[in-house]
């Protein structure tokens, strides 16, 4: 496996030349998120599908909130 450093510079190389500082920093963010998420798979930290649905369906949407209750 690359250094952390080279998979950077990797990372860096594949950003067309106009890249802003924000778009390196959303594409280290990315990264990231992508080797926590690996990480985490590998050591079991995950939730079903039937888990996910179940964990949504208790999140109680308040619908008395509208756009139109914003102005």
């Amino acid at each position: 496996m690359a250094s952390v450093k080279a998979e950077i510079h990797a990372l860096i190389d594949r950003l067309p030349d106009d890249a802003t500082y924000e778009n390196v920093e959303y594409a280290l963010y990315v990264r990231r998120e992508i080797e926590l998420g690996l990480q985490e798979s590998e050591t079991g930290l995950l939730y079903t599908l039937d888990e996910a649905k179940a964990m949504m369906k208790s999140w109680q949407l308040d619908r008395s909130i509208t756009p139109a209750s914003f102005d």
